[in-house]
């Protein structure tokens, strides 16, 4: 979303990353309801990864002011780049590595790296569902859909949780949103659907296509900002 509006339609990043957030809040919200009624989802999970989540995005959000964009896109786009490629060559998980005696562990690490995540997708813009369906699927040994759904529903949260920051201290532009956030509500409803019905190998080449793409449009805005 970041690299279209910066590169498309020549937005400064600054007015990009709200306006952005925004729409990753609307997105994932429709797009969850699915999944939910399909108990694609790990109820605990949503509850760690979405409270740490929101605290590292609201952090974000307050030092994106203070902070270079242009080196972190470059990072993003090289992990970007390397958690599509192992979400393509993994097979898909039949059984996940958490069980009743290592839980404890599993959440405290879930808490760990939703913080990380939500500092990071705050300061560029992105979805921390990038990185949390890679980590639930490669390290926590969920499955895709599972992964997908449980990553969709917190997201959501986080995202609004940094949209509140910008809206309040008066960066987000309403009017410039509000089309951009219509299409998301539109498209989220309608992938959330059909996300619930694909198959698992289907869902992990698309994946794998996307995060090629926003790993390109990263690394060249990156590039860009250090000139």
């Amino acid at each position: 979303m970041v690299p279209y509006m910066t590169m498309v339609m020549g937005m400064d990043i600054k007015e990009a990353v709200p306006i952005s957030m925004m729409a990753i809040v609307v997105g994932t919200l429709t797009s969850s309801t699915p999944y939910l009624k399909k108990s694609m989802v790990d109820n605990e999970l949503v509850v760690v990864i979405a409270l740490f989540m929101v605290i590292g995005s609201v952090i974000g959000s307050l030092l994106i002011a203070l902070v270079s964009s242009s080196v972190l896109q470059i990072i993003f786009s090289i992990v970007v780049l390397y958690f599509g490629f192992m979400m393509l060559v993994n097979k898909n998980n039949n059984k996940p590595v958490m069980h009743e005696k290592n839980r404890g562990f599993y959440f405290t690490l879930a808490a760990a790296i939703s913080f990380v995540v939500g500092v990071l997708a705050a300061l560029v813009g992105l979805g921390g569902g990038l990185f949390i369906i890679p980590i639930l699927y490669l390290l926590f040994g969920l499955s895709i859909d599972v992964a997908r759904g449980t990553s969709a529903l917190t997201i959501g949260f986080a995202a609004m949780a940094a949209a509140a920051v910008y809206f309040f201290t008066g960066r987000l532009n309403a009017a410039a949103a509000a089309p951009v956030i219509l299409g998301i509500a539109l498209g989220g409803t309608i992938g959330g659907h059909l996300g619930t019905k694909a198959r698992p190998v289907v869902v992990k080449i698309i994946f794998f296509v996307i995060m090629l793409y926003i790993a390109y449009n990263l690394g060249s805005q990156g590039i860009k900002g250090l000139h």
